[in-house]
């Protein structure tokens, strides 16, 4: 239960490295005390020298302790130091009362250089591995010359495969256990980098799909308002500069009043659409007759299409209904649709807003005289990207009109497509499937 709570690594810790550490050093606490107890009894059985038996006994004490002092207070560092100080002291007795180089302290060793790679953190860490090294040497070059008197208790080879036997095993579980740890963390940590990854991935293109969207949007509002307010401007302008006959003024400033009304209508469809689409809002139906829509969207359009001494003819077939449509982005639709019409249709030129009305559909076509669309270019018709063009009077185009209004379209589940029944003319329809 112990060792299986050592275990456990929080999502929140497991890319620290001294949290690692830390859970290292209990279990290398835990598992020390565990195996200086048990080669001290296995001793006991082999016959070894007391010493040796109750100094690996006794000195396993200090790690159990150690094991509830940094799992409570921590100081990981300070114990591990302490520690291996005092697995050395041990090595040292295991060495001189446990048949020296004959015996399996070298294993100790080995055991020491790993744990103080792993867990002691700056200059001490070359330090313990070259005191590790240098006593290692010390010992059994002193031994080797005769420097230092060892005690042997193996009978023959069979009782020291006993010993060797048993201290490798429970050195290589402990070995196997610590890197195993280790190797866990490593691959925990390595699984949380990659979700962290992956989130902020996902979060650079949620904000980079915000990023487009908001530039689609700010391109339907300038697209919208842009031939109004030019068209406004101009007019500003000529009266200004005097340039209109007595009497003339009067129904100008009568066109300016419509303008402006519909204009204001443009601007409030417009940005009901963008904050729809910013908020992330249900669009909302508003009950309508589709014969009213149809004409109101004629009157707005007219003041434009008069400019060219163009004519807005509206065709009704089917019996009107009142029905509960997104009012505010149809409204976009036929608008851009209008004022493509009336910009790239020749002056005196008539342009057609046809409603078709049955059962199973609606549908609203702009049709126009003009040079029509080739196969090439209608194949990127709705793609968004911005590409100028210009109208019969010159009118500047950004060409993303078109791609917006496929996207609303799209988003209230209407079709929008093109046509060209015959040279030189060109319709845009749109239709709903009704229930």
């Amino acid at each position: 239960m112990l060792l299986t709570k050592g275990l456990m690594l929080s999502e929140e810790n497991v890319t620290n490295l001294e949290y690692i550490q830390k859970q290292i050093a209990i279990i290398i606490s835990l598992l020390a005390f565990v195996l200086l107890l048990l080669l001290g009894i296995s001793d006991i059985f082999l016959g070894m020298s007391p010493v040796i038996v109750w100094v690996k006994i006794g000195l396993s004490f200090p790690f159990i302790i150690a094991y509830f002092l940094v799992s409570k207070y921590g100081r990981v560092q300070l114990a591990l130091n302490i520690l291996l100080v005092l697995a050395h002291v041990v090595i040292c007795f295991n060495f001189l009362y446990n048949d020296g180089n004959d015996g399996p302290t070298i294993y100790a060793f080995f055991l020491m250089l790993v744990i103080s790679s792993l867990l002691i953190q700056g200059w001490l860490k070359g330090v313990w591995f070259i005191g590790s090294i240098s006593m290692f040497f010390i010992l059994f070059y002193g031994e080797a010359q005769g420097y230092i008197e060892v005690v042997h208790y193996y009978d023959g080879p069979e009782n020291q495969f006993i010993d060797h036997t048993i201290s490798i095993m429970w050195i290589s579980m402990f070995v196997f256990t610590v890197l195993h740890f280790f190797i866990k963390s490593y691959q925990n940590q390595s699984q949380l980098l990659n979700k962290i990854k992956q989130r902020q991935e996902q979060s650079l293109e949620e904000v980079k799909m915000l990023n487009d969207q908001k530039n689609k949007l700010i391109a339907l509002l300038s697209h919208d308002l842009k031939n109004p307010i030019g068209m406004l401007h101009t007019t500003l302008g000529l009266v200004d500069k005097d340039a209109f006959e007595p009497g003339e003024l009067e129904q100008i400033l009568r066109n300016l009043k419509g303008q402006s009304f519909h204009l204001n209508k443009v601007l409030n469809n417009t940005l009901s659409w963008v904050m729809t689409e910013l908020e992330d809002t249900p669009i909302q139906l508003h009950q309508i007759s589709l014969r009213e829509l149809t004409l109101e969207m004629k009157e707005m359009m007219l003041v434009q299409a008069i400019e060219k001494n163009q004519t807005i003819e509206v065709s009704i077939e089917g019996d009107d209904r009142d029905i509960s449509l997104e009012i505010n982005e149809i409204k976009i639709i036929l608008k851009n649709l209008l004022d493509n019409a009336i910009k790239f249709s020749s002056m005196n030129s008539t342009i057609n807003l046809d409603l078709n009305i049955n059962k199973k559909q609606l549908s609203w076509s702009v049709c126009n005289q003009g040079a029509t669309i080739s196969p090439a270019d209608q194949k990127e018709l709705f793609v968004f990207r911005a590409r100028t063009s210009y109208g019969t009077k010159k009118e500047k185009g950004t060409g993303v009109g078109l791609p917006l209004c496929k996207r609303v379209a799209d988003k209230i589940e209407f079709e929008l497509c093109y046509s060209s029944t015959r040279k030189d003319h060109n319709c845009f329809t749109l239709t709903k499937k009704l229930a």
